[in-house]
């Protein structure tokens, strides 16, 4: 079991929201959970790992687009049936492969809509159908289990997850909020999903060096080092932490 020292971590998200503060701006970022290994990570590529967080990183308002097997009627129909609440679009495999086939429809629906679940069933199908735009910018497909027995509490979980595709390098990034939340909101959220997010990376625990988290053009403030490192491998500090807290 990993040891946060908790009041660290609340620090670090002070300082953090803090320094976003200052910068004046109502625009939302998100706050990343980096995660250094002591070794480099090369695994045969797998469905990206599900993270539960208590506080959902969706915006209110936001659009969402399903992609479900074929014929997709069945789907919107079974959504409507059950009165499943908080998807707007139902995309057939078949009709996205071929109505989304060029780069610049494609690009469209991407922008079209914040956020995309699909079936699990289709994951793997999925990369090569959307195009490296969908995963490089961290908008791949939220997963979800059609044989759950209750649909909406899994449409539910699966908008309050973040996901993690851990399968080279020894640097990772994790949404783990927004600067939309607060940052009590934003570090329950690390505590909820660090137990999993520990599990997805290869080597587990002792195979993680340090733990910090930042938004893109902040700092890092670090929330965890690895006590095991031998001396000759400790990293220095990137930044001091701000002393306004």
């Amino acid at each position: 079991m990993i040891q946060i020292n908790e009041n660290k971590t609340k620090k670090a998200f002070r300082s953090l929201f803090n320094h976003e503060k200052r910068k004046n701006s109502d625009q939302v970022n998100t706050v990343w959970l980096m995660i250094a290994t002591k070794d480099p990570v090369n695994v045969v590529k797998s469905a990206p790992r599900a993270i539960p967080l208590k506080h959902s990183l969706q915006k209110p308002g936001s659009l969402r687009c399903l992609f479900t097997k074929d014929p997709q009627d069945t789907f919107k129909d079974l959504l409507i049936s059950k009165n499943i609440k908080g998807v707007h679009q139902v995309i057939g495999i078949s009709k996205l492969k071929k109505r989304y086939g060029s780069r610049d429809k494609m690009a469209a629906l991407f922008s079209e809509y914040d956020t995309f679940l699909t079936d699990r069933r289709i994951t793997h199908l999925l990369p090569k159908v959307l195009g490296k735009e969908f995963y490089k910018k961290r908008k791949e497909p939220m997963m979800v289990d059609f044989r759950a027995p209750d649909l909406q509490k899994e449409i539910i979980r699966a908008l309050k997850s973040t996901y993690m595709h851990f399968d080279h390098g020894s640097y990772y990034g994790i949404k783990i909020a927004t600067t939309a939340l607060n940052e009590s909101q934003a570090f329950d959220n690390v505590m909820t999903g660090l137990p999993e997010i520990i599990k997805g990376v290869p080597g587990g625990l002792d195979n993680i060096r340090s733990l910090q988290i930042k938004t893109a053009e902040s700092i890092s403030f670090t929330i965890y080092e690895n006590s095991n490192q031998p001396d000759d491998e400790e990293e220095e500090e990137e930044e001091e932490e701000e002393e306004d807290y």
